[in-house]
């Protein structure tokens, strides 16, 4: 049982000067270093208890350090409009201090924007700008009223504004594209409509690829199409409105400009040939199709390519049309079906020229078909064929792997080791899949000597990945310790703690320690507890300072883009995410910091990252859950942090939402068996997701009797289905549970495994109390069975 530290999440916030709400020293210093160190449990028939109050993450030092100021940010997060607006009238009722009443006007501000109330909000932010506590960041406040003055048709006031930034100004704070537009907006509406055109004008030629092009776009074309009887600018007109349409036909912008053209061109005595014209609508069709397909629009995407084949395109359009098609159907699911496509699209490819590419990338696809099909043999020797007919292309090893797992699946393991040894002879990116193939082929033929070999072979080169590097050393181990070489084996398993200490290759290495008995696990125990080098993540800036002032207020967009402003990177841009409740943009900051921080345990120097990239937000939710329906501790950490990177708002592609990525289907099964009504938009709710999804791990674990091995059961039963791990234990459940994993025939499935069980021993090791024992989920060597 693991007994949770009540010592709050360490995010050392050096923030000189900035204490309370107070900012009245030198720039802002942010640190993360040299702070101290469709199965229901049965719970659920239990009658539920309410879920508690809702407090900020441990660590997170909010403008307000406690009452309604920090109820209302909380609320805000939760977008809960009606509750913020309420607990800031509260607050703004009572007697506060400068710099908390001009944070909650700023609040109340945005909360009026909501309700269109622009010259409130206006009046708002004025006063905001006035407290010197809000001075690093009044030129958000400025541009913030002048936005609202002018919704609110005060025009001439917010040019005013905007006027009384300097151009250094501007720039100094990052926002000189927002004042231009603001400006040449105002000028607009106050009839300066040279000026205005001028401003837009200026606006295009110096930020060509800004944040605010297709907005500024719109409104220049609009202007230019309005000059009555005036063919140049109604021509200039017609080129933007042209440029909008092919790069978001799908957006009111592009309908817009699509609705305009007809009628423009003709003012504009625009001629062109019958084939431009053919070309720019074949063009405009294409961008519609790719579109579609990138917005998951499938069946939008699939009629478009129809509709441009029914067209008699040129053999490189009916290519990318048919790759199109095929795309659409494959992302459906419906991959066999896909396949016929692909193969037509390949046909097309083939004959039109400087389109390689996607004649792979169809011949690729077509075999994928084949093998979801069921057809392996076929699927095989598709993908033999392309790898050895394109052997420079990047697919070539993909191919070489896919031929070797269809051989598997086919039944052939020897030309499945000739195929996963192709992989391996062209060193590409899937060369460590390959090994990884070749090495379960091994062990599961009981070739222990090939598979020492293959680690070994691997092992003398470069390995940039710890927990690559790391499931070598294990499966090393794995193989001494069967050819009777214990105490190598167990050098071996002490390697890849070494190598990845909360990897889940090192929590297998760990458990088969300590199967070798109490001296061997004290090494590894020891390893987990060596001496580690500072993780010094500090900065000192200006805008760094800035980007935690917003992010206290809760001001999370606000404050990222000061981080981007102000190039601040790396683990202070996770430490201020995290501060300001962005944990996902915080979890995909970190996934851009590369993977050496995890070569080094948590220890007092290093422990503030490590607790960075593992946060533990909705704590007070997840704490009460756990304990009432029955899930390990900690484990929802781990789910959550893979799911939605802790993003309540989280959709993916199949429909799962929230926090914990609930299928509507699967809630209200679990609803109706807890005896509650939930409507799928009730799952974006931290509490309602938690609460449901929760039940539904639990249930999990017990299908297969609870502790470290029905977790790493229940994992790919939440991942892929309670049915998909009983399939495979009947196929492989006499398999040894390393092995078993391994052989997890869905990529997606195997590595979410990995990844969610190495994520869960980091939280146990981070955040639990007592032996150190007693963090490592100790797996067993057999396979649990469902109970």
């Amino acid at each position: 049982m693991i007994v949770r530290s009540i010592w709050p999440a360490t995010v050392a916030l050096l923030l000189a000067g900035l204490s309370s709400c107070k900012n009245e020293g030198p720039a802002a210093s942010v640190s993360a270093a040299g702070s101290e160190a469709s199965e229901v449990s049965e719970n659920a028939e239990n009658a539920q208890p309410a879920p508690p109050d809702e407090v900020a993450q441990p660590g997170r030092a909010l403008w307000f350090a406690s009452g309604l100021g920090r109820d209302a940010i909380l609320a805000r997060e939760r977008r809960d409009h009606a509750e913020a607006v309420r607990l800031l009238d509260a607050l703004l009722q009572t007697d506060l201090p400068r710099a908390e009443r001009a944070g909650a006007q700023w609040l109340r501000g945005l909360e009026d924007l909501q309700d269109d109330r622009f010259a409130a909000a206006a009046d708002r932010f004025a006063e905001a700008a006035e407290a010197p506590e809000l001075a690093p960041v009044q030129a958000r406040l400025v541009r913030l009223e002048a936005q609202a003055r002018l919704d609110a048709g005060q025009p001439q006031r917010a040019l005013e504004l905007v006027r009384g930034v300097t151009a250094k100004a501007r720039e100094r704070s990052g926002l000189a594209e927002a004042f231009a537009v603001i400006e040449a907006d105002a000028l607009l509406r106050t009839k300066a409509r040279d000026e205005a055109r001028k401003a837009y004008e200026a606006y295009l030629a110096k930020h060509p690829k800004g944040k605010h092009r297709m907005g500024v776009s719109i409104k220049l074309a609009r202007m230019l199409a309005s000059e009555e009887g005036d063919a140049a600018a109604h021509a200039k007109a017609v080129k933007l409105y042209e440029s909008i349409l092919l790069e978001a036909p799908l957006s009111d912008y592009g309908e817009e400009a699509a609705g305009a053209l007809p009628d423009l061109r003709k003012s504009a005595g625009v001629s062109r040939s019958a084939k431009d014209r053919a070309a720019f609508e074949r063009r405009l069709a294409v961008a519609r199709m790719d579109a579609m397909l990138s917005a998951r629009r499938y069946k939008g995407a699939t009629k478009a390519a129809d509709a441009l084949l029914r067209k008699g395109a040129d053999e490189a359009t009916r290519c990318r049309a048919l790759y199109v098609k095929g795309s659409a159907i494959f992302k459906q699911r419906r991959r066999a079906d896909a396949r016929a496509t692909f193969d037509r699209a390949a046909a097309s490819c083939k004959k039109a020229k400087g389109v390689t590419t996607y004649e792979v990338k169809s011949r690729y696809q077509g075999a994928r078909g084949l093998y979801a099909a069921g057809k392996y043999d076929k699927a095989a020797l598709a993908f033999s064929s392309l790898a050895k007919e394109h052997a420079k292309n990047s697919y070539a090893d993909d191919a070489w792997v896919l031929a070797g797992e269809s051989w598997s699946e086919h039944g052939d393991d020897t030309k499945a080791t000739s195929a996963f040894e192709s992989a391996l002879a062209v060193d590409g990116d899937m060369k460590d899949e390959a090994r990884r193939r070749l090495l379960l082929l091994a062990f599961s033929a009981g070739n222990a000597a090939r598979a020492l070999a293959l680690c070994d072979e691997a092992l003398e080169g470069a390995i940039a990945h710890p927990t690559t590097k790391s499931k070598l050393h294990y499966f090393r181990g794995r193989a001494l310790a069967s050819l009777g070489k214990r105490d190598a084996a167990t050098s071996a398993w002490v390697d890849a703690v070494q190598t990845d200490p909360l990897g889940y290759p090192a929590a297998q290495a760990m458990s088969r320690l300590h199967e070798a008995g109490p001296e061997a696990f004290e090494r590894g125990l020891a390893m987990l507890q060596r001496e580690t080098p500072k993780a010094d993540a500090a900065t000192t800036s200006k805008g760094a300072e800035r980007a935690v002032l917003l992010a206290r207020l809760g001001l999370g967009d606000d404050a990222r883009e000061e981080l981007d402003i102000a190039g601040v990177r790396g683990w202070p841009a996770v430490a201020v995410l995290n501060q300001a409740g962005l944990y996902a943009e915080a979890q995909r900051t970190l996934a851009n910091l590369g993977t050496a921080w995890r070569k080094a345990p948590p220890g007092p120097a290093n422990l503030p990252v490590w607790r960075l990239a593992h946060p533990r937000p909705f704590a007070e939710l997840i704490d009460g859950y756990e304990e009432s329906h029955g899930v390990p501790d900690l484990l929802a950490f781990a789910v959550m942090q893979t799911e939605s990177r802790f993003n309540p708002g989280a959709t993916s592609w199949a429909g799962a939402r929230g926090l914990i990525q609930l299928m509507p289907a699967t809630a209200k099964g679990v609803a109706k068996k807890v005896g509650v009504e939930v409507d799928k938009d009730d799952l974006y709710d931290p509490a309602t997701n938690l609460n449901l999804g929760m039940h539904y791990l639990a249930g999990l674990v017990a299908r297969y009797g609870g502790g470290p091995g029905a977790v790493a059961l229940a994992i790919p039963s939440y991942n892929a289905g309670a049915g998909a791990v009983d399939k495979w234990l009947r196929e492989r459940g006499g398999w040894e549970l390393d092995l078993f994993i391994e052989a997890i025939p869905y990529d997606e499935t195997r590595k979410y495994t990995q990844s969610v069980f190495g994520r869960w021993w980091a939280y146990r090791w981070i955040y639990g109390e007592g032996d150190p024992a007693e963090r490592v989920p100790l797996l067993p060597k057999a396979t649990p069975q469902k109970v």
